[in-house]
């Protein structure tokens, strides 16, 4: 189906068909280019492969306390690189990963099951206890869910621009196409089945409820288009002794690159 043909094409399906098209159609991620610096990141890291089908590519940097880095929707594992090798510095040993569909790990359909799986998947392949986990974006979502749904367990836990519950895509789809409350409803329901949940308890936080042992550091910007940096807000309200960072200017992804949220990170986990 054409970018052309789509508003027609979709105007003749049922609401149902609809939504799962459209479902479909946000499912195929668009691959993030490897550039040469970040090729030069991942030589200084011993890759291994894990999941299903060993189809999973990681790399692993440093020795230590293990921190378990995930990367956001359409993004890839080096975009994490940066913040694993500070971590490393000082004492960690730090993994990240390309999410399936993502980078060069097996092309696949790509959803919020995925981050929630792959979290757990690797958690097992590793088997240590972890210390960390920090996710960015869709991937911190999606770690924060498979706490309760696949039983991913750490210390500490660092969300970098993760949307309280899944409405990114679905405001993308708003956005873009002509469609009905209806289907909406319906996408709603396709997002929150990822998730063994249904919508209302999405939107009321479920996924970041506090387990009552762990830490949790939040770091936002205040000028991400994508994320709301209010939801960091919203988030501790649930989560005592919660800490928030919020920049300025970075964005949703460049913020990965803010030496500010490098050092919080640091101190964090060194705290």
């Amino acid at each position: 189906m054409s970018e052309v043909d789509v508003p027609g094409a979709l105007a003749r399906m049922r609401p149902a068909d609809v939504a799962r098209s459209l479902m479909e159609k946000i499912s195929r991620s668009t691959q993030l280019p490897l550039r040469p610096q970040d090729a030069q990141l991942l030589t200084e890291a011993h890759m291994f492969q894990f999941g299903p089908d060993h189809g999973r590519r990681a790399w692993m940097v440093g020795q230590g306390p293990v921190v378990l880095l995930v990367h956001g929707w359409g993004g890839r594992g080096v975009q994490m690189a940066p913040l694993a090798h500070a971590l490393a510095a000082t004492g960690f040993r730090c993994i990240f990963f390309d999410a399936g569909g993502h980078g060069d790990s097996r092309p696949e359909a790509v959803g919020f099951h995925t981050f929630i799986n792959d979290a757990a998947v690797l958690t097992e392949h590793v088997g240590q206890r972890v210390f960390a986990w920090i996710g960015h974006s869709a991937g911190g979502l999606g770690m924060m869910a498979s706490r309760a749904l696949r039983g991913v367990r750490a210390e500490r836990y660092l969300c970098i621009a993760a949307p309280r519950f899944p409405y990114v895509p679905l405001e993308t789809i708003k956005r873009t196409y002509d469609v009905s409350d209806e289907v909406l409803d319906l996408v709603k329901g396709l997002l929150a089945a990822q998730f063994e949940s249904d919508w209302r308890g999405l939107e009321a936080g479920s996924a970041y409820r506090c387990d009552g042992a762990s830490k949790l550091m939040l770091a936002y910007d205040i000028d991400d288009e994508r994320v709301r940096h209010m939801d960091a807000d919203r988030i501790a309200e649930g989560w005592p002794g919660a800490r928030i960072i919020k920049t300025r200017n970075c964005g949703h992804n460049k913020i990965l690159q803010s030496a500010q949220v490098r050092d919080v990170a640091v101190s964090f986990l060194t705290d």
